[in-house]
Order: C-alpha cells, then sequence, then structure tokens
C-alpha cells in the first residue's frame, strides 16, 4: 500500500484541530461571547433604571421562592429542633421579596447602600494592606485602588437617594462591558503570549 504525499481533504480539515485552544473554548465562540456582553453592557448602559429594576425583581422572586420554600419545610417539623428558627428565616425572606417586587425603589436604595458600604470598607482594608506593603513594588497601586474605592463608596453612601433609581445598573452595564471586552479580546488572540 502506497502512501500518499499530499493530505487528504478530511486531514486537512482536521489539521487546526490539534492547535491549542484557551481552557479548551474556541477563540471564535469566546469572540461571539464577548460581543453578546458588549451588546448587553452597551443596552444595559443606555437603559440603567430598566436593569436596576428587573435587578429589584429577580432578587424579590428569588426571595419568595426561597421563603417559601423554607416556610413550607419548616411547617411539618412544628415541634423538630430549630423547626420555628427556620420558620421565621422563611416567612423574613418571603416578606423580604415580596417588597423588594412591591417597592423596588425602597429596595434599589438599600442595595445601593449596601453597594456603598462594601465599596468604603474594600477601599479602607486596601489602603491598609498597601500602607502594609510599602516595601513590595506596586503597593502604590493598591494605596491608589483603596483610596478610589473608599471616595466612590463615600460618594454612593451620601448620595443613596440621587443614585439609587440607576447605580446597580450603571455596575451591572460596567461588568458586562469588561467581561465583554476581555472575552473578545482573548478570542482575537491578542492576548496571546509571545513566544
Amino acid at each position: 500500500m502506497a502512501l500518499s504525499m499530499t493530505a487528504t481533504d478530511s486531514e486537512s480539515r482536521n489539521a487546526g484541530a490539534d492547535e491549542p485552544q484557551p481552557w479548551g473554548v474556541d477563540p471564535g465562540d469566546l469572540s461571539r461571547v464577548g460581543v453578546m456582553f458588549l451588546i448587553a453592557g452597551a443596552v444595559a448602559l443606555i437603559v440603567p433604571g430598566f436593569v436596576t429594576l428587573a435587578l429589584e425583581w429577580l432578587l424579590g422572586a428569588a426571595l419568595v421562592a426561597a421563603g417559601g420554600f423554607a416556610t413550607l419545610h419548616a411547617l411539618p417539623l412544628r415541634r423538630g429542633r430549630g423547626a420555628g428558627w427556620y420558620l421565621v428565616l422563611g416567612l423574613v425572606s418571603l416578606v423580604a421579596g415580596v417588597l423588594f417586587i412591591v417597592s423596588p425603589l425602597t429596595g434599589a436604595m438599600t442595595l445601593t447602600f449596601l453597594v456603598g458600604a462594601l465599596f468604603a470598607a474594600s477601599g479602607l482594608v486596601k489602603i491598609v494592606f498597601g500602607l502594609a506593603m510599602r516595601r513590595l513594588n506596586g503597593w502604590d497601586w493598591t494605596l491608589g485602588s483603596g483610596a478610589l474605592a473608599l471616595v466612590v463608596g463615600l460618594l454612593i453612601l451620601f448620595l443613596v437617594p440621587v443614585v439609587s433609581p440607576w447605580l446597580l445598573g450603571v455596575l451591572v452595564a460596567v461588568e458586562l462591558l469588561l467581561n465583554g471586552a476581555w472575552m473578545l479580546r482573548l478570542g482575537r488572540g491578542d492576548a496571546r503570549a509571545e513566544s
């Protein structure tokens, strides 16, 4: 049987199949998902109030479902150890979920306050960490990042009534845009390490 020096059609189609793919994902698929994230982020940035409202309803529905299941699970355990606490937890989740659905602006204010507190606390921790590692290269970046997070957190906390209707939507939009950007970059191969 003679061996051919030319590749067959099936061999030429599979020639690129052995090339390494990042995390086993086709770069074209990663690029397409990245573009979808960029589109979703742009839409969310255009209508951040709608995104905030959708987040409130989604969170409310999740709390209603979780509270309902917890309450139903606790009822047959009437005399079981901790059943009363489980029932209280279920009812609190259920009521919180209903409040998020019925009064989304109040829920948005609550979540915005929590985001502001998280940013401020994160900023303080990064500032302390940055100062503690002054002997290392890059400590100033940690310090700067902490200062920025602290300032943003304090601004959010002091401006909760003003920013709460749209801030959560903007944060979701930024997250979607950043995810889309890195996926598109990896999918296009721009971030490939030089050999």
